[in-house]
């Protein structure tokens, strides 16, 4: 890829972040991007835009996570997704449905969960 190409997409990558900040104005947005390798030859690079998860959508997530984790896991990355990233993070789901992990774990990261959790008792 030449460097006009280079430069074209990392302007048009700009000019889709303006428009979702201008849209969603006032709300806290993050982008979350992350390359699959679904085989050893193959690197699938993708990127989502997220407003950031409510009290209602977690409080959904952990009511239903008993019954059905993966499909409350979808729910609340679902409940996340910023509309321009939701028809792509749906296809991309379809063909590697271990992704709402990796999402949804970054997204309960965002309100709390942390995996370096110390005890000790005194």
């Amino acid at each position: 890829m030449d460097t006009t190409t280079t430069k074209a997409a990392e302007n048009a990558a700009l000019t889709e972040e303006q428009k979702i900040k201008e849209k969603y104005a006032g709300e806290k947005l993050y982008t979350i991007s992350m390359t699959l390798h679904p085989d050893d030859d193959t690197d699938y690079p993708v990127k989502y835009f997220f407003k950031r998860p409510g009290n209602p959508s977690y409080n959904r997530y952990v009511k239903t996570a008993s019954k059905d984790m993966l499909g409350a896991l979808k729910a609340f990355v679902f409940d996340a997704v910023v509309e321009e990233s939701k028809a792509q993070l749906e296809r991309d789901l379809e063909e590697y449905p271990a992704l709402a992990l990796g999402v949804g774990e970054k997204l309960l990261n965002m309100m709390g969960l942390s995996d370096l959790t110390n005890l000790k008792k005194l």
